[in-house]
C-alpha cells in the first residue's frame, strides 16, 4: 500500500475510532448531534463499507437525526435519556460500557480484564485519561486507545518511519478484547434501547469491528507480510 493510501485510511480509521469513543464516553453531545445532522459522515461511510451492518447502522443513525432535525434539542434530551438508562444510571444498566463486566465470571467492575487492559495501554506508553476516576476498560476508552495507535501510525508513515508496531498493535488490541465482548454489548443495547438512533449505533459499532479487524489483516499482509505479534 502507497504511502499516501496508508496515511488516509490510518487517517480514516482514527476518526472512526475517535467518534466511536465520544459517543460511548460523553452521550449525545449537542455539537456531536448537529455535526452528525449536518455532515455526511454517515452516509459516506455507509456508501463506502461493504459490511452490511456497519452501512445499516450508519443509515439507521442518519435517518433518525433527519426526522428530528426540526426539533434536535428535544430529540437530544430522548437520547441523552436513552443512552443514561443503557450505560449510566442510576440503577439496573441495560448495556454496562466495561469489558470486566461481561468477561469476569462475576460480572463486576475492576476484574483482572480492566488490569489486562491497563498494562495494554501502558505497554505503548499511554494511560487513560481518566484513571483512578473511570475504569480503564470501558468501551470509550477502549475506542480512544484505537484512535490514538491510528494516529500514531498515521504519524509514522508521514515520516517515513516504520509503524507495524502499532499495527500489530491494534490488531492484538481487537483481538484480545474489543472482539471478546463487545458483540455482546452491543447485542445487549439493540435490545433494551428505546431509540432507534442507539440500535443503529450498536449495529454501526459491530459492523465497524468487524469490518476494521478484516481490513486491518489484509493490511499488515501488505504492508509486513502478515508477520505476527
Amino acid at each position: 500500500m502507497k504511502k499516501e493510501l496508508l496515511t488516509e485510511w490510518l487517517q480514516g480509521r482514527e476518526l472512526v475510532y475517535s467518534f466511536l469513543a465520544r459517543i460511548y464516553q460523553d452521550g449525545p453531545a449537542e455539537d456531536l448531534l448537529a455535526a452528525l445532522a449536518g455532515e455526511k459522515f454517515l452516509e459516506e461511510l455507509a456508501a463506502s463499507s461493504r459490511n452490511e451492518e456497519l452501512a445499516a447502522g450508519c443509515r439507521q443513525m442518519q435517518a433518525a437525526l433527519m426526522t428530528r432535525a426540526g426539533d434536535l434539542e428535544a430529540y437530544r434530551q430522548e437520547l441523552q435519556e436513552d443512552y443514561n438508562r443503557l450505560f449510566v444510571g442510576p440503577g439496573h444498566l441495560e448495556a454496562p460500557p466495561w469489558e470486566s463486566v461481561y468477561r469476569s465470571k462475576e460480572h463486576l467492575l475492576f476484574g483482572e480484564e480492566t488490569l489486562a487492559v491497563r498494562e495494554f495501554y501502558r505497554s505503548f506508553g499511554l494511560e487513560s485519561k481518566k484513571k483512578n476516576r473511570e475504569p480503564d476498560d470501558h468501551l470509550g476508552l477502549e475506542m480512544e486507545f484505537m484512535a490514538r495507535l491510528s494516529r500514531t501510525a498515521a504519524a509514522k508513515v508521514q515520516a517515513g518511519e516504520d509503524a507495524t508496531e502499532f499495527l500489530q498493535g491494534q490488531r492484538r488490541f481487537l483481538k484480545e478484547h474489543l472482539e471478546q465482548w463487545v458483540p455482546a454489548l452491543c447485542s445487549d443495547i439493540q435490545g433494551a434501547a428505546r431509540t432507534e438512533f442507539f440500535r443503529g449505533l450498536a449495529l454501526f459499532t459491530r459492523g465497524w469491528l468487524e469490518a476494521d479487524a478484516a481490513e486491518l489483516e489484509a493490511v499488515l499482509e501488505d504492508f509486513c507480510g502478515g508477520e505476527k505479534s
